[in-house]
């Protein structure tokens, strides 16, 4: 073998150029004869042994077999890898139901809905309110988070899952379509008054349907039932009017919802403002003029 301590070029039939900028060549000696003269200009020739490039050939048959057998190595660890992370992620429960079963605690968990992502999010459970296993969907306190945003902040959720958020709509979306859920809002007005509106039934459209609120079951509860009016209408921001208003709902009553022409419900409208029909609305419970204190919409995989 051959030791070469500077860059060399071979080349073959004219055509074929390796370029070498290591210290050993393997079986450089049965490829030809190197030969190297010094002067006001160093020459480098190379003649061939192996004209017909028989050894070079087979040399490179050795390499692509060496190739097939590494990636044939590396797609058994990618299987592997696949396999070990997919029952990772199945140790998470689907529905804050699955993730209080044990300890019957509210609070913060992660859970994984497959149809929205491989990967587990963060939701914020109840497990004080009507029977438990209720996942907040969203929550209004304070007035420290603004709800009057665009689309694309509704699409994929906004907020803190300890203050005010809203978990996003194409969560709701997945979480509504892989299992019957049933839904609540429990509400408290400025003077502490607390009531709610239950459905037994609750499920929104895709986004290529604008979200619609699909199904809404029967009601009871004793705040009154101010939802019903807005089935099988479409989701609707300041930026995308999908209600039928020949204005946009969202933007003459600053928020978002699944406005009609346009709401007797606005729990998405803004915190502590009265202004007829712009504040957090249920008509059934606080009139048009008068919004909220506190509000929590909340699904949960079905109860028979």
């Amino acid at each position: 073998m051959l030791r070469l301590s500077i860059i060399c070029i071979v080349i073959f039939f004219y055509v074929t150029i390796v370029i070498c900028n290591v210290e050993y060549i393997p079986n450089l000696d049965k490829l030809g004869n190197l030969t190297i003269k010094y002067g006001n200009t160093t020459e480098i020739r190379f003649h061939l042994k192996d004209p017909s490039n028989i050894l070079v050939q087979s040399q490179l048959d050795l390499i692509r077999l060496e190739q097939i057998r590494q990636g044939a190595l590396l797609d058994q660890l990618l299987e592997k890898f696949h396999q070990l992370t997919s029952l990772e992620y199945q140790e998470f429960p689907g529905s804050c139901a699955e993730a209080t079963a044990l300890n019957r605690n509210s609070g913060i968990y992660q859970i994984r809905i497959p149809d929205y992502s491989l990967h587990p999010f963060i939701v914020s459970c109840d497990e004080d309110s009507h029977g438990g296993g209720w996942t907040i969907v969203l929550h209004r306190q304070d007035g420290s988070v603004d709800f009057f945003l665009f689309w694309k902040q509704y699409k994929n959720g906004f907020g803190n899952v300890k203050g005010e958020f809203f978990i996003g709509l194409e969560k709701l979306y997945a979480m509504t379509k892989e299992l019957d859920q049933e839904l609540i809002i429990v509400m408290e007005d400025v003077k502490g008054e607390k009531r709610y509106a239950k459905y037994n039934r609750f499920a929104i459209d895709s986004e290529a349907n604008q979200y619609a609120l699909k199904v809404l079951g029967e009601y009871s509860g004793d705040a009154g039932d101010s939802l019903s009016a807005h089935v099988n209408h479409k989701f609707t921001t300041q930026d995308r009017d999908n209600d039928g208003h020949k204005d946009n709902c969202a933007k003459m009553f600053t928020g978002a919802w699944w406005y009609a022409s346009c709401h007797t419900s606005n729990l998405m409208g803004k915190y502590n403002d009265s202004t007829f029909g712009k504040g957090i609305n249920w008509l059934a419970f606080t009139t048009h003029t008068a919004s909220l204190k506190r509000v929590q919409m909340m699904i949960r995989p079905k109860r028979s």
